[in-house]
């Protein structure tokens, strides 16, 4: 298992002022707005295939849980740029719902808990091997598609979203804190 360096190491907030990369214009403005409808409704039509296994929804709730939601706009997002979608670990999503879980009832925010254990540490911890991965978190969006754009606004952040090397991923949320692990598994 080799430590990499994690890419999208930095802590998202969406209040955080974002940096464009290029020059916004009404065509492009136009372009984006209509790829990201796209990605809604491919997003949207593929959840209700493929939604990861997070736990039966409440009774009479046709709703998607924030991880199912999540994952539906990323690999819409992947499958638009020519990446495999994601397919959803159900280890790794315990590892990052532990993680989120953890940040808020230690108060802290960081990718290295209190105890210096970091995502790799975290991963080994359970017993997970892979050859690359990443971890993106947030703290402070309410819902997927605020973690989402905020995410795809950050550079690092981003870039392990488009990181077709990685193939599998788990989302956890709690009380507002965000964890997305990605890896490649041996």
């Amino acid at each position: 298992m080799r430590n990499l360096p994690l890419a999208g190491f930095r802590a998202v907030r969406s209040s955080a002022p974002l940096a464009a990369a290029t020059p916004d214009t009404p065509a492009r403005r136009s372009s984006r707005r209509f790829r990201g409808w796209a990605a809604l409704a491919l997003a949207l039509a593929v959840a209700a295939c493929e939604a990861p296994p997070t736990g039966p929804a409440p009774e009479g709730s046709a709703s998607l849980s924030a991880e199912q939601e999540f994952t539906s706009l990323v690999n819409a997002h992947r499958a638009s740029i020519g990446c495999p979608a994601l397919v959803w670990d159900a280890r790794v999503a315990e590892v990052a719902a532990r993680h989120s879980r953890d940040m808020a009832v230690r108060a802290f925010f960081s990718h290295t808990n209190p105890d210096g254990q970091d995502p790799w540490a975290r991963l080994a911890a359970a017993g997970i091997r892979y050859s690359t991965g990443g971890e993106n978190i947030a703290w402070g969006q309410s819902s997927a598609s605020e973690a989402y754009r905020s995410w795809m606004n950050s550079a690092p952040h981003r870039k392990n979203i488009e990181n077709c090397a990685l193939t599998h991923h788990g989302v956890g949320v709690y009380e507002g804190r965000w964890t997305n692990v990605f890896i490649r598994p041996l």
